[in-house]
This record gives C-alpha cells, structure tokens and sequence, in this order.
C-alpha cells in the first residue's frame, strides 16, 4: 500500500515539473501582457509549498473554473461534492451512474495543484 501512495506522489511530482514546464513554454509563446500576469499569478498562488489543502466552491469559481480542461459539467460537479479535502472523495467524482464526471487529466491537474489528504 505504501508502495502505491508513494507511485502515485512520484507520479504527481514528475507531473507537477510537466505542467510547470508547459505553463511555462506557454507563457513564452504568448508573450502578451495580460497572459504573462495572469500566468505569473497563478504560478504564484500554486506554488508546491502553498498548494491548498481543501477545493473550495470558492476555489472552484475563482480559480478551477478558468482552468482550460474544466467545462461546466466537471465545475457543476465539483461544486456539488464540494468541500473535497481527500483524495478519496475527489476519486469518487470519476464516475456517477456511468456518466465520468471527471476524466483522469482533470483528476491529476487537481491532484498536482491541491494538496489533498490520502
């Protein structure tokens, strides 16, 4: 079991250098004003020691929402189970009476951007 949780926190690491590196050569090919602060910010905000710990409808409206992988479905869902502070929760939004709710490139970006309790 230990083996497994520390697969999948290697897996999520290797994963958080993928996605900052791709914010990052993202940012460098658009190199306008507005998209270069709002990367900055969010950056910023997402940083590996300040990931929170709880998905908030707050943090559904403010911040998951405006991710490019989330549409309303995914967001309407979120904020239904929301408070998600555990993994085991945010999993159980994969699928619901066999529709996904959450497909697993939602589930790993939320997983590489919140610290979620095992």
């Amino acid at each position: 079991m230990f083996n497994k949780i520390l697969r999948q926190w290697t897996a999520a690491a290797v994963l958080t250098v993928m996605v900052v590196g791709t914010m990052a050569g993202l940012l460098v090919a658009h190199e306008t004003a507005n998209s270069k602060q709002a990367g900055d910010t969010m950056a910023a905000y997402f940083k590996i020691g300040n990931r929170p710990t709880v998905i908030t409808v707050e943090e559904i409206e403010k911040r998951i929402a405006n991710f490019p992988d989330f549409g309303e479905k995914a967001v309407a869902a979120l904020k239904a189970a929301a408070p998600i502070d555990n993994v085991t929760k945010l999993d159980g939004l994969k699928s619901a009476k066999g529709r996904d709710l959450l497909n697993s490139k939602q589930l790993v970006l939320l997983l590489t951007f919140y610290n979620l309790k095992l």
